[in-house]
């Protein structure tokens, strides 16, 4: 059996602030703590399931950009708490970069994709 490849996931320095800034933060401020534990346990170990089948995830069509595809893939804890994990694939570096933790429930112009 052949093995399956395995990609890179680079976090972005934008998604990585939104996370640090902005999910951490209502994570810890709406649930307790052994919960937002959990839950960013469950989201991180989301972020590196795209390592093994980044195909997986669902083609972005609120973002239109000439070189890149982007995906996502749906975190979803509670029915008030869903993010978009974005990203896209270096099919050639074998990477995946995760551009943003994107709140459902907020504005799609507030996307980042850098």
């Amino acid at each position: 059996m052949a093995e399956k490849e395995v990609f890179e996931v680079i976090v972005t320095n934008p998604a990585m602030y939104r996370f640090q800034d902005e999910i951490l933060g209502y994570i810890e401020k709406n649930f307790s703590i052994s919960r937002a534990i959990e839950i960013e346990a469950g989201l991180l170990k989301t972020v590196r399931s795209i390592s093994i089948n980044p195909f997986r995830g669902t083609k972005d069509s609120s973002i239109k950009s000439m070189d890149r595809v982007y995906r996502f893939i749906l975190f979803k804890e509670t029915r008030y708490f869903e993010l978009k994990i974005l990203f896209y694939i270096d099919e050639q570096a074998q990477k995946v970069f995760v551009t943003d933790f994107f709140p459902t429930r907020m504005n799609p112009s507030n996307m980042k994709i850098q």
